[in-house]
């Protein structure tokens, strides 16, 4: 009589060689991702239980599970900081009562945006900038001295300048990016020259065309959409020295 053979089929050492592989990739994935205490105590515990080395953990892997578990996470620091809107609807108020007369000579728009929190100030361009060129009027810095009284150091201003769809090329400015970008600079430097804001408190943004206030292809709209807005947002100091502490 034949002798039975005691030795393990061949295919079952082609498939330990596969777990094998697949627990290296297991492990190379978890070396890879973010730390999980919970999740990973499941997948070991399935794993555990599929490879057939018993249901529990060993003594090890308790105890890192209540090592990870005693960790308090670092909360992450919310770089969103609420205005003061205690403060909006005053500031409102004051700056559309020193533009009221401006408002009906000179075009210049006052608005508040209670859902941004924020109050606009929305200067022309024939009374803020000649055309096509990033030097202030004389008459607007007069205009823009008018907020000296009304900006307290807790105050975001923003300084955006916009202009129309028509392209520019000159020696000074390559397109209406840069054109925009230097307005928005330029009504800044003026207000801080004047003492008005500080550098921390101030934020320059050039959009060139890409928010107009008429999209129609004619000069009235053109020169509506020629034009440079400050932008005021009520905060604490503690958004200031946060927003510092930030850009460094």
């Amino acid at each position: 009589m034949s002798k039975k053979s005691d030795d393990c089929p061949t295919w079952l050492a082609t498939f330990a060689d596969l777990m094998s592989l697949l627990m290296a990739v297991f492990v190379l994935l978890f070396a890879m991702s973010t730390l999980d205490a919970k999740k990973y105590e499941g997948i070991v515990e399935s794993l555990t239980n599929t490879l057939g080395h018993g249901a529990g953990m060993s003594q090890v892997q308790l105890e890192y599970f209540k090592k990870t578990e005693q960790i308090n996470p670092i909360p992450m620091q919310s770089s969103k900081i609420e205005a003061r809107p205690e403060k909006l609807k005053p500031l409102y108020e004051s700056i559309a009562k020193t533009y009221e007369k401006s408002q009906q000579e000179s075009n210049i728009e006052v608005t508040i945006d209670e859902e941004r929190q924020q109050v606009k100030v929305s200067f022309p361009e024939r009374i803020s900038f000649p055309t096509g060129e990033a030097d202030l009027k004389p008459g607007f810095s007069v205009q823009l001295r008018k907020l000296k009284n009304l900006i307290d150091n807790t105050i975001l201003v923003k300084a955006i300048g916009h202009t129309d769809k028509r392209p520019i090329s000159s020696d000074r400015f390559r397109s209406n990016w840069e054109l925009s970008s230097a307005r928005a600079a330029a009504v800044i430097q003026q207000l801080i020259d004047d003492k008005i804001i500080t550098p921390d408190q101030a934020e320059v943004i050039g959009v060139a065309d890409t928010h107009p206030v008429d999209e129609q292809e004619n000069d009235a709209a053109y020169a509506l959409n020629r034009r440079v807005e400050v932008v005021l947002i009520p905060h604490s100091h503690e958004h200031f020295k946060r927003r510092n502490i930030e850009i460094e």
